[in-house]
């Protein structure tokens, strides 16, 4: 197959134009300490700012699109994607609404990525599309030609998980007594 029509060839250069776009400031974002905790900054917003940690500690951002449902938001990369693989490493992540370019647009928060399992999948597609109609089955399409395998993520602040484990341990409680 010539070098042009590879899939190498074509995720090269979706990745050089991705790293083309994104915003300097991107790199040096961190955790707004007194940030809201939750979601609810995102509302309209069309695009959000999702960095990942290297395991020697370096960040690295990614602006993306997301839909929100139930104080969560939902992603999709590609299954075998370097983002992918830090999650796996390193789950805790740092998420901003944003502009196209990652430019954070709001306080950053803490957050705990999930990578869905293949039973799950199909709920965060219905959520991403509905945040975005034609326009991002469109994208999927073209995108699944570079990345075979989706993987969808699952974001969740950190301070949403801890309020869910405080309510499972009173409720764990009142059953004890």
């Amino acid at each position: 197959m010539p070098r042009l029509l590879s899939k190498e060839w074509w995720e090269e250069r979706v990745l050089r134009m991705y790293d083309s776009w994104r915003d300097p400031v991107t790199w040096h974002v961190t955790e707004t300490p007194d940030g809201p905790g939750d979601l609810r900054q995102f509302g309209r917003r069309r695009f959000a700012l999702l960095v990942t940690h290297k395991r020697n500690g370096e960040s690295v951002p990614s602006a993306m699109w997301f839909g929100m449902k139930d104080g969560r938001a939902y992603l999709r990369t590609g299954a075998n994607s370097w983002k992918v693989r830090r999650i796996r490493n390193n789950p805790q992540v740092l998420f901003a609404p944003s502009n196209i370019r990652g430019r954070p647009r709001g306080a950053v928060i803490a957050c705990t990525a999930r990578i869905l399992p293949d039973d799950e999948k199909p709920r965060a597609a219905r959520i991403i599309v509905d945040a975005y109609g034609k326009g991002r089955r469109l994208y999927d399409r073209t995108v699944a030609t570079v990345y075979e395998e989706a993987a969808y993520l699952e974001i969740t602040p950190n301070a949403l998980l801890e309020a869910e484990a405080a309510e499972r341990a009173r409720w764990a409680r009142r059953a004890a007594d």
